[in-house]
């Protein structure tokens, strides 16, 4: 069997290593470099939880990612920064109190592994928070990695069990054939010409440009750009221990409504897909997630804006910076000394899409993480490469099936 893996991120050289390591003749084609998206610009945030009584899908990849993590790092011998300390997400209001305690009895009940804390337990687990905080709710199977290192070490392992992984390629044709399979149009790359790959199957991995190829087969893939940013500051000695998110933007969006499609240009939805921090050119909430470095830098950011373009706004920048210095006072002192952004594959509905492309046999799909694709990425990677190996998965996918998600295009 051959396969066609289009996308380098996260997602896509952990689904050539499952497919490498099944038997299959792997080729990840990626236009850029690995990692060289978001993959690679996050602030490395694994998430836990748990599994619980009845894992859903949101549970496995989140779980199933940390054991491939774990997998990685203990059990294959690579050095990406690992860290099982945790993840505290801090409560400043009363509002975000009666949030969170609703959340982590609901996980309790679910058996699973959230803990609510108060003032002194928190300033004992995290001496550098305010003392003014009401609390946090701690995961403490969360996790953190190097997102670059660990993204290279997926990749390394695929090519050790026998994939191909092409860099500085970019596809720009894709074909079903009439007796099965694919042909896949690539472009020019370094010492290469433009060429065509024969595949059994292909998939897209290829996070907010999945749409740009579901195009090249008459299909809308529903999911869009949304460029999150970050900012550092200089190195410095140990001042926080674990990851560090704020409950402000999670009450936020518990409160939007769910279950619908975001605008399709019809008017019927809302504009973009859940979970921003701006509507409209509006800021409509703050975000904030970062972490401390291995070696000392402090990495924090938030936004989630609807748009294709990279370049940093500043001011979310200060608003970022702002909120970390309300949570973590000794942290807000460092200014940042370098920024950077990149863009999120968001979904329209909020949800991810792994699965076949309905009408097209052998083509499959593995996007639409949001801001977690690095931490959900692995396990979506195994995922799909069940699929494609007509493996039964052991968790029930029809959330995250494309199925009528996906359309004709107009």
């Amino acid at each position: 069997m051959e396969v066609t893996v289009v996308g380098g991120g996260i997602v896509g050289v952990s689904a050539a290593l499952t497919l490498a390591e099944s038997g299959v003749d792997v080729v990840v084609v990626e236009r850029g470099s690995v990692a060289g998206e978001a993959s690679g610009l996050n602030a490395g945030v694994i998430g836990g939880g748990g599994w619980g009584h009845r894992p859903d899908v949101d549970v496995a990849l989140k779980m199933g990612s940390r054991e491939r993590f774990v997998d990685l790092a203990e059990g294959r011998g690579h050095d990406i920064g690992l860290d099982l300390t945790g993840t505290l997400t801090l409560i400043r209001t009363e509002e975000e109190w009666a949030w969170a305690s609703v959340t982590v009895e609901a996980d309790r009940r679910a058996g699973r592994a959230l803990e609510l804390l108060g003032p002194q337990d928190l300033l004992g687990l995290e001496p550098a928070v305010d003392p003014e905080l009401l609390g946090a709710i701690l995961d403490p199977l969360a996790a953190r990695a190097e997102p670059v290192a660990a993204t290279h070490a997926f990749a390394a392992e695929a090519v050790a069990a026998g994939a191909v992984v092409e860099t500085g390629t970019a596809v720009v044709g894709l074909r079903p054939l009439r007796g099965g399979g694919w042909e896949v149009d690539l472009g020019p790359g370094p010492g290469a010409p433009a060429r065509v790959l024969g595949a059994d199957a292909v998939v897209l991995a290829a996070g907010p440009w999945c749409g740009e190829l579901g195009a090249m087969v008459g299909v809308e893939i529903p999911i869009t750009a949304v460029r999150g940013q970050m900012w550092a500051s200089r190195t410095r000695p140990p001042l926080i221990r674990h990851a560090i998110a704020a409950a402000e933007s999670a009450l936020a969006w518990s409160r939007e409504p769910s279950g619908g499609l975001a605008d399709r240009g019809d008017g019927d939805g809302p504009d973009g897909p859940p979970s921003l921090t701006h509507r409209n050119g509006r800021r409509t909430t703050r975000h904030l997630y970062g972490r401390q470095r291995p070696g000392g830098e402090l990495v924090f950011g938030g936004d989630r804006v609807l748009t294709a373009d990279r370049a940093v706004d500043q001011d979310g920048i200060a608003t970022n910076h702002a909120h970390v210095a309300e949570l973590l006072p000794v942290v807000g002192t460092l200014p940042p000394v370098r920024t950077w952004a990149g863009l999120m594959p968001f979904s329209l509905d909020g949800r991810a899409l792994i699965g076949p492309v309905p009408g097209h046999d052998g083509l499959f799909l593995a996007g639409g993480l949001a801001s977690s694709g690095f931490g959900r990425g692995p396990m979506a990677g195994r995922l799909i490469a069940d699929l494609v190996l007509d493996r039964r998965p052991d968790v029930d996918l029809g959330p995250v099936a494309p199925g009528d998600r996906v359309r004709p295009l107009a």
